[in-house]
């Protein structure tokens, strides 16, 4: 199996210096892609955001990259339209709390 980074050819990732996106684990797997710097603690206005939070809560802990890839695939093909849906439903407020905080954090 192909490492992911590895079969998404011209892929942009959003690098918002998050602890785990700083991390030399994280760090590898991305040395070899476009990242897009986002400033840290921004407001968080993307939709997949909630979905991170749902993957983050179900992956458990992981011995190897192989095995991590492997797990997401396996969250990502169970999770519930719901969860999408809610993901997009959720932006209004989302939008709201941002203009409230003046563009600070808001603990999405």
């Amino acid at each position: 199996m192909l490492p992911l980074m590895q079969r998404l050819p011209g892929a942009i990732f959003q690098q918002d210096n998050a602890q785990s996106h700083t991390a030399r684990v994280s760090q590898d797997c991305i040395h070899t892609v476009t990242t897009l710097f986002w400033p840290s603690r921004s407001p968080d206005l993307s939709t997949i955001e909630p979905i991170w939070d749902h993957l983050g809560r179900r992956i458990g802990h992981s011995t190897s990259l192989n095995e991590l890839e492997v797990r997401l695939q396996q969250i990502w093909n169970q999770m519930s339209q719901d969860v999408m849906q809610n993901s997009y439903t959720s932006m209004p407020d989302s939008i709201a709390s941002c203009i409230l905080s003046r563009g600070g954090s808001t603990g999405y």
